[in-house]
């Protein structure tokens, strides 16, 4: 039970970092939290699905089908919202983010119906590693989260695009100044973080296995819990901040009950913004 407990931690952290670090880079550039965010992971779900059940499209092909899928939808909402909210108070943010999350979720219900769905793909052969059966797929997901958050790292710190991110989320208005091209630097950093929220719940599906219209928002609580917990804007923060979330979890659902589970976030919100405001991470600076 110990060793199921770490492994399955350690697969639900690295699911929660995927879709942490896009909320974590928006933050980032924004400094408004995008509470549409899990909308934007069950988008990426429905998108794989659909190539697979309306398209007959084989999985591996339908993920980049669905993370095209959602990087035009993330554009359309980067350019009719997110670019407004540039230089806006910090509450208009949460409202026109809300917003956003309600359409979405109505417009994939209008689609797909209210029902339940059957994610039928992905690789769920099991796999003996030290003793320890593992599923390819849960396999893939931890290797794809350390894979993103390590090119993530060389994106920021080493690629004119990452640089000019890191510019933006420390002053705005200087970049301004320099000629920097703000409103281009936000949807495409709200692009990238949507697209990779996408990625998390396409490799998640065939191990959740079940969809509907209003999985996104339980994701988006536990995501918000996590870059509070990293240290807000810190990217590096965020994988440990998950791992160690989806390790609470996975012990409280083991050994307490899975009725439980849900609650670990909240709780661990509460007492790490009551004992360290900052973050377990928060000496780092931004990004």
């Amino acid at each position: 039970m110990l060793t199921d407990a770490v492994v399955n931690g350690i697969t639900a952290g690295s699911v929660y970092a995927l879709v942490a670090v896009g909320m974590t880079i928006i933050f980032g550039v924004l400094r408004a939290i995008n509470f549409a965010h899990g909308e934007f992971y069950m988008l990426g779900t429905f998108g794989a699905w659909w190539g697979i059940e309306t398209l007959d499209l084989p999985y591996i092909v339908s993920i980049p089908l669905a993370l095209i899928i959602v990087a035009a939808i993330a554009l359309a909402v980067g350019v009719l919202v997110m670019k407004r909210l540039i230089d806006q108070p910090f509450q208009i943010g949460i409202v026109a983010t809300l917003g956003v999350s309600l359409v979405l979720q109505n417009v994939i219900i209008l689609i797909f119906g209210g029902a339940y769905k059957m994610f039928d793909g992905g690789w769920i052969e099991p796999v003996e590693i030290l003793g320890i059966s593992l599923s390819e797929q849960r396999i893939l997901i931890v290797v794809a989260a350390l894979v993103i958050f390590g090119l993530l790292e060389l994106m920021v710190h080493r690629t004119r695009f990452g640089k000019t991110i890191r510019a933006v989320s420390q002053n705005i208005e200087a970049c301004k100044v320099v000629g920097v091209n703000v409103p281009v630097v936000v949807i495409g950093t709200f692009v990238l973080g949507c697209t990779l929220a996408a990625l998390s719940g396409v490799l998640t599906a065939p191990v959740t296995v079940s969809l509907y219209g209003g999985m996104g928002t339980s994701i988006t609580v536990k995501t918000f819990a996590i870059i509070v917990m990293g240290g807000v804007g810190n990217v590096s923060g965020t994988l440990f901040a998950a791992w160690i979330l989806g390790l609470m979890e996975s012990f409280v659902a083991s050994y307490l009950g899975l009725q439980f589970r849900d609650a670990v976030a909240f709780t661990a919100l509460i007492v790490v913004l009551t004992l360290l405001p900052g973050g377990l991470f928060s000496k780092r600076e931004r990004f």
